[in-house]
């Protein structure tokens, strides 16, 4: 595996700490963004797969095709646990017999989730109250209460602070309990252990090692491109995410240090889209660091 070398100091000339953070009353239309990627809810659970993995979204609002109003969200750990991870997985045992090729072109509505929203009149901390209670990553933003109709989308990285400097390392904000991957797990076992966990990605280890790291993005890339999707005949879930780890983790994974300050970790995300990193000392897995463990931090002192 390799790691990206963004621990090297580089060459900003005279550095000046400064840092913006999102102001809790600021009207939340400021920070939200207002081209909603969305779909209906006959689109297929397979389709929207593709629209999470194309367009790095895990939560997307199902909206009603003429009114845009909000009827749920689709939620990429709710994908999850359809194809075998937790409760949901019985809707393809009793709807579907087992027939994973049946259940993934079934309707997203089969498995979308009541949808938190807020008000465009409503204020940053509004949206803030429900991401650090609710462990949502992302917010539809709606013209009101009645209508429902919506007109935006706040994310975990929409309201991320921004600087150069925090004076916070990363020691104290990363979780340090970690599950993990093995190279032999199993798609499915992965799926199992996200769903069960609410994570998102698991570094994988061999002998205390990091080596590299698989996500949900890499599940959701398998339902929405597979291989088996050729297939004509029946195909049971068990056979189907059979795909073992070491054949579709990234090898090639950005980490950081504890002695960081998390403004570069802030950074980083927005430089390579990722929600977190692994923390590491000579390859050894320290802990991890994510977009939420950083909200939690800066905006509840």
């Amino acid at each position: 595996m390799s790691y990206r070398d963004i621990n090297k100091s580089r060459d900003r000339g005279p550095r000046e700490f400064k840092s913006h953070v999102v102001e809790k009353k600021g009207n939340i239309m400021l920070v939200a963004k207002r081209d909603v990627i969305s779909t209906h809810p006959m689109n297929s659970i397979k389709n929207v797969a593709k629209l999470m993995k194309e367009n790095d979204f895990r939560r997307i609002p199902i909206v009603d095709a003429g009114t845009n109003q909000l009827k749920g969200l689709g939620v990429a750990i709710d994908i999850l646990d359809f194809l075998g991870g937790g409760e949901k997985y019985n809707i393809i045992l009793k709807d579907y017999n087992g027939n994973f090729l049946s259940a993934i072109n079934c309707p997203i509505n089969k498995i979308m989730a009541d949808a938190m929203f807020v008000e465009q009149k409503s204020e940053v901390e509004d949206a803030l109250e429900i991401m650090m209670e609710k462990n949502t990553s992302a917010i539809p933003v709606v013209d009101d209460v009645e209508n429902k109709k919506v007109v935006a989308i706040v994310t975990e990285r929409d309201i991320l602070p921004a600087g150069e400097e925090f004076g916070i390392s990363v020691s104290e904000v990363m979780q340090t309990e970690c599950i993990t991957s093995s190279l032999g797990m199993r798609l499915l076992d992965v799926s199992r252990v996200m769903v069960r966990n609410r994570l998102r990605r698991l570094p994988v280890i061999r002998e205390d090692k990091l080596i590299g790291i698989v996500t949900v993005f890499d599940v959701l890339k398998f339902v929405g491109y597979g291989k088996f999707h050729k297939l004509k005949d029946s195909v049971d879930v068990d056979k189907t995410l059979s795909e073992r780890v070491e054949n579709i983790m990234a090898e090639e994974v950005v980490t950081v240090k504890k002695d960081q300050d998390i403004a570069e970790v802030c950074n980083l995300i927005k430089e390579t889209g990722f929600g977190g990193f692994p923390v590491v000392e000579d390859d050894k897995l320290e802990g991890i660091i994510t977009t939420s463990d950083i909200i939690r931090k800066i905006y509840s002192e």
